[in-house]
């Protein structure tokens, strides 16, 4: 006679893990396979974010704003980049607040798919613009639906993934975002100064990375103990209304998002600026390739280490810790020695110290937003921390530079907002799992 399982002693009720069958069926959970289209839908994404900021919106803006010095370029790239940032702040607390009032168990496809229809269409409206207002307006458009597919995607790794596991999927959106950054950056490239073939190539890829998830199946949803990451048998209540013990998380989580985001776009987003107007670069473009491919190798070798590794210690601080030093010295330095060796190097080193942040970034947004009485509306609020300053950096960059007349203000100021970031680490919650 078969025995009959044993029931757990925790009084945590036992739920299968993610990735598994309960009781009343045998079949696996395709769980490798969602989690794999849950990482090509975020390269998608990630093209879509940094392909224009990097390539399409600069060459668009030089060619429309043939009147002004470079100056004026870079001010008027920054306004463009800008405009899309606010309007995606605007809306995302609105999206997180349907997400929320949604069944737990929901797999949110229709949000997800109008979101990337979006997404795809402002891309190619960016590419047969003619006016600064008219892209301005496109791009705007293409981070709306941009922001809204990444807040569908983050709400399902804090609803379906157990946190032992969440190191592990950071680590695979990390290598999303900077292998994101290459397909996109080359892409763009490809069509020169072409910015209708750019558009049509960047929304292309978009929808082609995105469509596994839109099809696939998910995993089953976490039981609210697991999703909650809190030690059975603990009776520390997590979840607080609107009091100190819910909204310092999220404050120290927008902190630490916010500006370590802000800061690495302050120094990476007018580098092919500061290739051709200050470093006087014939090859300018090329050289700009080669800096992001040694930048993303440093990514992805440094997330794969370091996001199973956050797992197996559940100490998610020190990687951030550790991408603070290594990105605000590494903008130290361009600030320094502003030559072309001293820009290689600050590749290496920004990519190991953004692989770091990277590699435990969607565990820290899982375990804020659970501790709060409405997750998907903090996983909003906390994608405007990613968004917001990733687009508002080049504006803020562009007014440095026109300011002062120089990148090295740009580079220290970038320093000092990624220390700042440092500050608010240590009040991020600390997992107290033991059940993987």
């Amino acid at each position: 006679m078969a025995r009959l399982p044993r029931r757990a002693l925790s009084p945590v009720p036992a739920v299968p893990a993610a990735g598994t069958e309960g009781p009343a069926g045998t079949a696996a959970e395709p769980w490798k396979r969602w989690t794999g289209a849950l990482v090509l839908a975020w390269l998608g994404l990630w093209v879509a974010q940094f392909a224009p900021l990097q390539v399409l919106l600069p060459q668009l803006t030089a060619r429309l704003d043939t009147g002004s010095d470079w100056l004026g370029v870079v001010r008027d790239f920054g306004v463009v980049a800008g405009a899309g940032g606010l309007v995606s702040a605007l809306a995302l607390p609105l999206v997180g607040r349907a997400l929320d009032r949604t069944p737990t168990d929901a797999t949110h496809r229709g949000w997800y798919v109008g979101s990337v229809a979006l997404c795809a269409l402002g891309l190619v409206v960016l590419g047969v613009q003619s006016t600064l207002l008219g892209a301005a307006l496109a791009w705007s458009l293409t981070l709306l639906g941009l922001c809204a597919a990444g807040t569908v995607l983050t709400v399902a790794v804090t609803r379906r993934v157990p946190p032992g596991q969440r190191g592990t999927v950071s680590t695979g959106v990390a290598a999303a975002n900077a292998l994101g950054i290459v397909l996109g950056t080359a892409l763009a490239a490809s069509a020169a100064q072409d910015a209708r073939a750019g558009g049509l190539l960047l929304a292309g890829a978009v929808v082609a990375a995105c469509v596994p998830y839109a099809v696939g199946r998910p995993p089953r949803p976490l039981a609210p103990a697991l999703a909650l990451a809190v030690d059975p048998g603990v009776a520390e209540p997590v979840v607080e209304g609107s009091g100190r013990g819910s909204s310092r998380p999220l404050l120290a989580g927008l902190g630490v998002r916010g500006l370590l985001v802000l800061g690495n776009a302050l120094g990476t987003t007018l580098l092919l600026f500061f290739f051709t107007y200050r470093l006087r670069m014939a090859d300018a473009e090329d050289f700009l390739v080669q800096v992001v491919l040694v930048y993303v190798v440093a990514t992805v070798l440094t997330a794969a280490v370091c996001g199973p590794l956050s797992d197996r210690w559940r100490a998610r601080r020190r990687f951030l810790v550790a991408s603070v030093a290594l990105q605000g010295g590494a903008a130290l330095a361009l600030a320094l020695v502003p030559d072309r060796a001293t820009v290689l190097l600050a590749g290496v080193v920004l990519g190991v110290g953004w692989g770091a942040f990277m590699a435990v970034d969607q565990a820290v947004v899982a375990t804020v937003a659970s501790r709060t009485e409405r997750p998907a509306a903090a996983v909003a609020v906390l994608g405007i921390a990613a968004s917001l300053p990733q687009n508002l950096g080049p504006l803020a960059a562009a007014l440095i530079v026109t300011g002062t007349g120089g990148f090295g203000p740009l580079f220290v100021a970038a320093a000092a907002v990624v220390g700042t970031a440092g500050l608010f680490v240590a009040a991020l919650p600390v997992e107290r799992v033991t059940d993987r």
